[in-house]
C-alpha cells in the first residue's frame, strides 16, 4: 500500500483526507494481530475495491502546508514588488515636483531681484527729487535775502 497525493482541508478543526477517487477517506483502526494493531489510518472509502490509497493518521504530511507557505511567500513577494513599483513612481513624481518647485523658487528670486532694483531706483529718484526741491527752496531763500 502506497501513500498518495491526497488533498486535505480542515473544517471545525477536523482533518479531511481524500483518496484517489477524490472521496473522503474514512479514519480506520488496524484490527489484525501484529505490531501495527490499534494504529489508525486513512483508507479508500471503496474498500475492498479500493484505489490503493493508504495513509497513517499520525504521519506528518507537510507537503500541502509547505506548498501553502510557498504560495503565501510568493503572494507577499508579488505584493511587495507592486508596492516597490508604486513607491518608485511616487519618488519619480516627487522628484519632478521638487524640480518644478526649484524652478519656481529660482524664477521668484529673479523677480524679487528685479523688484528690489526697481524699488532702489525709485528710492534714489525720490531722494534726488527731494534734494532738488530743497535746493530750490534754499535758492529762493538766498534770493529773498539779497
Amino acid at each position: 500500500m502506497a501513500s498518495s497525493s491526497e488533498s486535505r482541508s480542515r473544517s471545525n478543526g477536523k482533518q479531511h483526507v481524500l483518496c484517489f477517487h477524490q472521496d473522503l477517506a474514512p479514519l480506520r483502526t488496524v484490527k489484525v494481530q501484529g505490531p501495527t494493531r490499534g494504529k489508525r489510518f486513512y483508507g479508500c472509502a471503496h474498500w475492498p475495491n479500493s484505489c490503493g490509497f493508504f495513509k497513517w493518521a499520525d504521519e506528518e504530511d507537510r507537503v500541502q502546508e509547505l506548498q501553502f507557505l510557498l504560495f503565501e511567500r510568493d503572494t507577499r513577494i508579488a505584493e511587495l514588488e507592486i508596492l516597490i513599483e508604486e513607491l518608485e513612481n511616487e519618488v519619480k513624481n516627487l522628484k519632478q515636483a521638487n524640480w518644478k518647485l526649484e524652478d519656481d523658487v529660482a524664477e521668484m528670486a529673479i523677480e524679487n531681484a528685479e523688484q528690489l532694483a526697481m524699488i532702489s531706483s525709485a528710492t534714489a529718484d525720490k531722494k534726488l527729487y527731494n534734494l532738488l526741491v530743497a535746493s530750490w527752496v534754499l535758492f529762493a531763500i538766498v534770493l529773498l535775502f539779497l
